[in-house]
């Protein structure tokens, strides 16, 4: 049998894990052997100060420990009751804040996935091209058309109003375009839907979106080294980087016609709630709500999809550490309500399941944000299937007495898995049947279900 070693971030280190490989060779560390289990805080304390991440052997740390330890991240353990616990007697560092108001708003869905993805991949399209004409005509000194920007925007708004998920959806299949343009469009989905969840009222949806789509245009009159190298730049080129929230005003202040709420968030949407954005230090409720949430997306976005891939954090990944900076560059409760919005296994990832198949999330389950809606693309030999199957995790498990799990995440791409594969899959199986679970073969799930 082929040894099964897993990929554990330093900090998720738990006495009794069998570490296999480090993050580095192992002649570079002091270590006397090449594999041990941990046995001690001070073993663990050892990793945690050379190593980023280190690999375990999944099969010998199960003989000491409790495999779920091993098969999710620690901090699921922390944060996925958050959505059903009241959030209080929260401690705050350097900002201070009243926490999130009262919803004003309350979204049902009320157009099904199925529905709502063929709808939502053209408007997807649509406000593509919108995107793109707007940093080509910042470059050319062209003003804005910001009527058609306002009509795009209301577009997508009323989408995702009608069902997020369609829409999330499309923003992770296409996360490896990284044009500065294309990554203020994800930016302004990813705020449409966190908004909509927090129940604020539309005309703040609309103004989240138009803003976001317009928030990165004095980028455009940047050196295009910058652009290039935003994730390695020294200290001058950084400032002079950070320059960009003023050229977006100057642009739009030569317009003329932008409202004043859409450019208070672009303002602020570089605050910290710590206080260590930029350009005017602000800290906790001095940065607008709107703002912050903006600027809350605008920085998941970038560590979910950096210009170099490799150096991107997987969705899951990503909700991690965005949880390590609450009360810090976050509002805590804004943290947590974005986690509980978009769920731990954000709409778009590659995941495996228990049952030892490749699947993609497809839609959330609010009812439990750890049994979503998957779409089946590879069998439990990795290899593609020939029947693209729905599956409501939840349902199953409701229904049918298994216990389906997500043991791990993987980046778009991985098994061979693409867009096109993807996108042609979920059409054939919406097609087939604009429901859930009725193609899937219960009796053969039972079967390979680790209860």
């Amino acid at each position: 049998m082929a040894v099964q070693n897993k990929r554990v971030l330093a900090q998720n280190l738990a006495i009794g894990m069998y570490v296999s490989g480090l993050d580095r060779p192992w002649i570079e560390t002091d270590f006397l052997l090449e594999g041990f289990f941990i046995e001690s805080a001070q073993d663990i304390a050892k990793l945690q100060a050379i190593c980023k991440f280190v690999y375990i052997d999944v099969e010998l740390t199960k003989e000491r420990i409790d495999v779920d330890i091993v098969e999710a991240p620690s901090f699921l353990a922390k944060i996925k009751t958050i959505a059903n616990t009241d959030i209080k007697d929260i401690t705050f560092s350097r900002g201070s804040s009243k926490g999130l108001p009262r919803a004003e708003t309350t979204y049902k869905k009320t157009s099904s996935f199925s529905t709502e993805f063929r709808t939502a991949n053209q408007l997807y399209k649509d406000i593509t091209v919108t995107a793109s004409q707007i940093f080509s005509d910042v470059s050319s000194g062209v003003d804005v058309d910001l009527v058609s920007v306002k009509r795009s925007a209301t577009a997508v708004v009323d989408s995702v109003v009608r069902n997020p998920d369609a829409f999330l959806w499309l923003t992770r299949l296409h996360k490896k375009d990284t044009h500065t343009h294309n990554r203020s469009l994800r930016t302004s989905i990813w705020a449409i839907a966190f908004a909509r969840h927090l129940g604020l009222e539309k005309t703040k949806l609309n103004n989240l979106s138009i803003a976001l789509l317009l928030c990165n245009i004095g980028k455009a009159k940047l050196p295009i080294e910058l652009l290039e190298n935003e994730d390695r730049l020294d200290e001058q080129q950084q400032q002079e980087y950070k320059r960009h929230v003023d050229h977006t005003l100057d642009a739009l202040k030569i317009m003329g016609r932008t409202p004043q709420a859409i450019i208070t968030v672009i303002r602020a949407h570089c605050e910290r709630f710590d206080g260590s954005g930029y350009p005017m230090k602000l800290m906790g409720d001095e940065i607008p709500l709107l703002a912050q949430i903006a600027g809350l997306v605008s920085y998941y976005e970038e560590i979910t999809n950096r210009r170099v891939q490799e150096n991107s954090l997987d969705p899951t990944r990503a909700v991690e550490h965005l949880y390590s900076l609450r009360n810090h560059e976050f509002m805590p409760e804004l943290v947590e309500e974005f986690i509980c919005s978009i769920g731990i296994y954000p709409v778009g990832s590659i995941v495996e399941l228990n049952s030892k198949e490749i699947a993609i999330i497809v839609e959330q389950n609010t009812t439990n944000q750890l049994l979503p809606q998957v779409l089946i693309l590879r069998n439990n030999n990795r290899e593609p299937v020939t029947v693209f199957k729905l599956l409501d995790l939840f349902e199953v498990n409701q229904k049918s007495g298994v216990s389906p799990k997500i043991i791990n995440t993987y980046p778009l791409g991985t098994f061979g898995i693409d867009v096109d594969e993807v996108t042609n899959g979920l059409a054939i199986a919406t097609n087939k049947n604009d429901g859930l679970n009725k193609p899937w073969n219960i009796k053969g799930l039972l079967k390979k279900m680790v209860t």
